[in-house]
């Protein structure tokens, strides 16, 4: 335990400490050529303090700084009311962390990822202005309180990312990739984005009404938060979700299976213990269709009467970070595969969508389920893609047009965006779609 804890028991009711460090390094390359190699080292601390009933925090870089008992116990003093305690002792699950020879990467590996994705791109197209990035990041986290929790985990991970503008559209297409392991070429990523490049040269608007919109896994964010929304123990406790009171009912197809799954062996952005120091454990939030658990943190849990889910992040909708007070918030969520892959799902429709991002998500309602964006993807007709789509709405609610799910792929991938998401392709039968 941090001398940081002793110290803080004989000053404070209660006190935490988060302690974050990382060591990043990353090779950008822009229009072909390499941009920037970058190296980073980040420590930041979190301290937060229960005295006489208030909560209290304060910020720094290391846990040795002197007098952040003292700071925190005196920002306690104007502070909110603490309506819970800081996280027990505990048994953390055992998940694979640190793997030596993601850890050992150097610049020069991450150059030469960049460097054969290029190439393997350039060999089936040489006209596109290529933005590629390769990164890997090792991380310590510690999380203690004087009530007994003892969280510490290391972990490394790398990501390659691949992206080329649309020309003249103002927009993009990219795709994604992440592991513990060292990457080597990225050859599915490669071809898919070959595929889906090919597929901008033409511009299509579908007709307004109802269509099928199968959205693909980087798109999986947008109905996604708004379920996140519905989930936060903080919407539930003031009862503006519409799921509260809902536990055990269909909320969903049958088709959607959604698993809080942070413990996963080698999986990337798998933890033991969240950002409170509350064990993680695999959870069926939504099973076939049927709500089960909400995502709850030490506050939201003993405002509600219930135990932490282990779901407390600092993060928020659009930013995170060590000075953001934790919440509710998916750890790593996975969508359930099906059997189809997304390709002859494609081959079945007569006419669809195929949506991989959206522009003005904020602007909905999806606390309520309901999202509202300028759709990026692409126009099918007759079981073939004919082109990227041009001026085109799609308005949804999850709880209605996602209780409707016709298919979902064999195939997975990441979402684009703030979540950590293993999802499929969703094909929804039926979204309000406004086009030419």
């Amino acid at each position: 335990m941090h001398k940081f804890i002793e110290q803080a028991r004989s000053a404070v009711d209660q006190a935490e400490l988060y302690w974050k460090r990382t060591h990043s390094i990353t090779a950008s390359y822009e229009n072909n050529q390499l941009q920037e190699i970058a190296e980073n080292d980040l420590s930041s601390v979190a301290v937060r303090v229960i005295h006489e009933g208030k909560l209290g925090s304060t910020f720094a870089v290391s846990p040795d700084q002197e007098g952040l008992v003292d700071q925190a116990k005196t920002a306690a003093t104007h502070g909110d009311q603490a309506t819970f305690s800081f996280a027990p002792q505990a048994d953390y699950p055992s998940v694979e962390g640190s793997n030596p020879d993601t850890a050992g990467l150097s610049s020069e590996n991450l150059v030469a990822l960049c460097e054969s994705t290029i190439d393997a791109i350039r060999t089936k197209r040489d006209d596109l202005a290529l933005s590629v990035e390769a990164e890997v990041e090792t991380q310590s986290l510690v999380v203690e309180t004087t009530e007994g929790a003892t969280g510490s985990f290391e972990s490394a991970e790398t990501l390659v990312s691949i992206g080329a503008p649309i020309k003249g559209a103002g927009i993009g297409v990219y795709k994604w990739g992440g592991s513990t392991r060292p990457l080597s070429t990225p050859q599915h990523l490669v071809e898919e984005f070959v595929e889906w490049y090919g597929w901008t040269e033409k511009t299509s608007t579908p007709k307004t009404g109802r269509l099928p919109v199968l959205f693909a896994p980087e798109s999986s964010f947008l109905y996604l938060l708004p379920l996140w929304a519905g989930l936060e123990g903080g919407a539930v406790e003031k009862k503006t979700s519409p799921l509260t009171e809902r536990l055990g009912e269909q909320i969903l197809s049958d088709h959607l299976t959604v698993l809080e799954d942070p413990i996963s062996p080698g999986s990337f952005g798998a933890r033991p213990f969240d950002d409170e120091g509350v064990p993680c454990r695999k959870t069926a939030v939504v099973e076939s269709g049927v709500l089960k658990s909400f995502l709850l943190d030490q506050r939201t849990a003993s405002a509600l009467g219930q135990s932490s889910t282990g779901n407390a992040a600092k993060r928020e909708l659009f930013s995170g970070g060590t000075e953001t007070k934790p919440s509710p918030w998916p750890i790593r969520w996975q969508i359930t595969a099906g059997e189809l892959p997304y390709r002859e799902i494609i081959a079945g429709l007569d006419e669809a969508l195929l949506i991989y991002f959206g522009m003005g998500f904020h602007s909905g309602n999806y606390p309520q389920g309901q999202f509202s964006i300028q759709a990026i993807g692409f126009h099918i007709k007759g079981g073939k893609v004919i082109g990227r789509l041009d001026n085109t709405m799609v308005s949804a609610n999850i709880y209605e047009d996602f209780k409707n799910v016709r298919a979902v792929s064999s195939e997975t991938g990441p979402a684009l965006g703030f979540l950590n998401v293993l999802a499929p392709y969703v094909l929804v039968d039926s979204v309000q779609v406004a086009g030419a």
